[in-house]
């Protein structure tokens, strides 16, 4: 009977059921159907990546810098790399060094693209100013460092939408979410199994968590709840999860589209609808369900609202395939994939405002190899060198939609600031870097120093008090 239900909602890889014997094939109208992708000449190169298996995407960047887990023998090293100085990089170069442990993920700020933060197997969570010319030696001197888990961390997630909300994951099976600005601890919600992986939905309310029990679990922070738990994959290998939707598709928010594994271990692309999950213990029949391959590692979703469209890479694979969404069935339309022979380590995504809108460039990623890093280029070939509109919908800006004092307070949420693609670019390079509003926040070496002051204030004024009482009593003999 398992057997039977799987092969009804099973589709192929293009998102269809096998057309009738005899069926014309009919091409499927899209501005997107002839993306292409296209490697940059220059790259970075001589690179020494950590060894050690994480659960997240391997690299992460912004238009000003990108990072990834360095190869330091002992303890956690993160190299932080300016997107401008590309070619071979020196085995002795500066890095992020402060943690004692490994560095199992790490995210940048999406509001100061000069700050990132790193969590650890040394149970701690670290937040870096980066400047902006790169770094000039070993970083050891956290802005601040957030402690409260037991067990390693796993994930670090900053709220896209309210400034200075960070979720964190743990292997003690607790999600905790962090005010960065009061350095303090929210809210901490107890999860009956280890999470594989973490993300917030477009407007900051909802956090999503694919779990080692093969299980999607909706979690309601403010709220300090689980909202649902649903099965969604048979395979024991990790799942992954991302959701859909856009700011002026709010119906599409309750989508959500995770990566897993066949009980035999062939990978699967499911499409669900959260408003479909109950308390039951059922599992929900999905929108959709792609089968693609037998290939072994986690495939990893990113999905840019502004195109609809959601492209998906795995760890060891060679390529990075994108589908369109749609609202309707089969809510995925494979367009194609970027192949090369060279096998990945890790891909993700900078943001939009990062694209060349006079290339007609939608979206850009980083390609994580054994020794090196290249940008990958998404493009839609047109033969006007003009501004297209239709291609670039306002983007994220770059700036915070609310407060954390309000996000915290249980405010309604806000989705992402958004802008003109045209007014955040030139039009003929990409989109210039921004320093959005930034969190106030005092370094551990300025609270040091502070607190150091304030000692020796304390110390001089016991000093005088105590002189004080030795001339009281020598006027009362």
């Amino acid at each position: 009977l398992k057997l039977l239900k799987a092969s009804r909602g099973a589709r192929d890889v293009t998102g269809a059921r096998p057309p009738p014997p005899g069926a014309m094939k009919v091409v499927r109208d899209s501005k997107f159907r002839h993306v292409f992708g296209e490697a940059s000449k220059a790259r970075w190169e001589d690179l020494r990546l950590s060894s050690k298996a994480t659960e997240s995407s391997g690299i992460q960047g912004n238009s000003k810098f990108f990072a990834f887990a360095w190869d330091s023998g002992g303890g956690g090293a993160l190299a932080v790399l300016p997107m401008s100085k590309t070619g071979r990089m020196a085995r002795d170069m500066p890095l992020v060094t402060g943690h004692t442990g490994g560095i199992l993920d790490f995210e940048f700020n999406p509001f100061d693209e000069n700050m990132i933060m790193t969590a650890s197997e040394d149970m701690t969570m670290k937040l870096w100013q980066i400047p902006d010319a790169g770094l000039k030696g070993h970083l050891k001197e956290p802005l601040l460092a957030l402690e409260g888990h037991s067990k390693k961390i796993s994930f670090c997630k900053f709220n896209p939408c309210a400034n200075g909300i960070l979720a964190s994951a743990s292997l003690d099976m607790t999600l905790r979410i962090w005010n960065i600005a009061e350095q303090d601890q929210v809210c901490s919600i107890e999860l009956p199994e280890q999470i594989t992986h973490l993300k917030w939905n477009y407007n900051g309310k909802l956090l999503a968590a694919t779990c080692k029990d093969k299980k999607l679990r909706i979690v309601d922070p403010r709220a300090s709840k689980i909202a649902a738990a649903v099965k969604i994959h048979e395979g024991v290998k990790p799942s992954k999860v991302e959701w859909l939707g856009s700011g002026s598709m709010t119906d599409e928010q309750y989508k959500l589209v995770t990566t897993g594994f066949t009980s035999d271990a062939q990978r699967q692309i499911g499409v669900w609808d959260m408003r479909m999950f109950t308390d039951a213990e059922e599992t929900p029949e999905p929108l959709n369900m792609l089968m693609l391959d037998q290939g072994t590692g986690c495939l990893y979703p990113f999905f840019d609202p502004g195109a609809q469209l959601l492209f998906v890479a795995g760890k060891g694979d060679a390529n990075c395939r994108y589908f369109e969404a749609d609202s309707g069935e089969p809510y995925l339309h494979f367009i194609s994939d970027y192949r090369t022979t060279v096998p990945q380590k890790g891909f993700d995504f900078l943001p939009k405002r990062c694209v060349d809108t006079g290339k007609h460039e939608i979206i850009r990623g980083l390609k994580l190899e054994a020794t090196a890093v290249s940008a990958v280029s998404f493009r839609v070939p047109r033969k006007s060198d003009a501004f297209q509109e239709d291609l670039y919908p306002e983007a994220p800006s770059g700036e915070p939609s609310m407060a954390a004092d309000e996000w915290v307070g249980g405010a309604e949420c806000r989705p992402p600031a958004v802008s003109d693609m045209r007014a955040m670019t030139s039009g003929s390079g990409p989109a210039r870097s921004t320093r959005a509003s930034s969190i106030a926040v005092a370094s551990v070496k300025d609270l040091r120093a502070s607190l150091a002051e304030a000692q020796a204030k304390i110390d001089a004024l016991e000093k005088e008090n105590a002189l004080l009482k030795a001339e009281l009593a020598e006027l009362k003999k």
